[in-house]
């Protein structure tokens, strides 16, 4: 019985380790207009971002979008330090890649519906990000990318979009890095 029980514990603590990753793991970036032929990401040693909120994202506040920007800025320092030499320049140079984070959908979804059932009250953080040459206003590629939440239970019904928000930024650092997407 003593054995019985500690398979048990065993078990959910494997089976919690699992799945807490899933809020944070990282989102989906699908192309929509890829990185063009010869052009290579690689060239540029800066990068700037600007962020903007439209459709069922428009009630997303100013410090959310920075929130999210912050965390990609992270997310390419942990992964690449030496990577982009700056990552906020102020000058307008050849060498200097914007990015512009349109965020389409934010919704944070009801953690009371979460934890009743699975599938309900979903979080949902969705934006187009396109890549330009800031020194001549040219597209270099433009992404989907989306993250969502559906998991129930006492796990649902704890995680909110701060939690997803991680996941989010983590694909669109994987797009600078040129990592492909999961």
């Amino acid at each position: 019985m003593r054995r019985m029980r500690a398979i048990s514990w065993g078990v959910v603590a494997a089976l919690a380790v699992v799945i807490a990753g899933c809020a944070s793991t990282a989102g989906t970036a699908t192309p929509v207009a890829a990185i063009g032929q010869g052009e290579s990401l690689t060239r540029y040693t800066k990068v700037v971002f600007l962020s903007s909120s439209a459709d069922t994202a428009a009630a997303m506040t100013s410090s959310d979008r920075d929130r999210i920007v912050a965390l990609v800025t992270r997310k390419l320092k942990e992964k690449a330090p030496t990577r982009f030499a700056d990552l906020a320049p102020r000058a307008v140079d050849p060498d200097t890649l914007q990015v512009k984070i349109a965020f389409t959908r934010y919704e944070e979804g009801s953690a009371f519906a979460r934890f009743m059932l699975a599938g309900l009250g979903q979080i949902h953080i969705d934006a187009d990000v396109t890549l330009e040459d800031q020194a001549r206003p040219a597209p270099v590629g433009r992404y989907a990318v989306t993250k969502t939440f559906a998991w129930g239970g006492i796990y649902g019904g704890t995680t909110d979009i701060r939690d997803v928000e991680d996941g989010f930024a983590e694909a669109v650092a994987k797009i600078l890095l040129g990592q492909p997407s999961d």
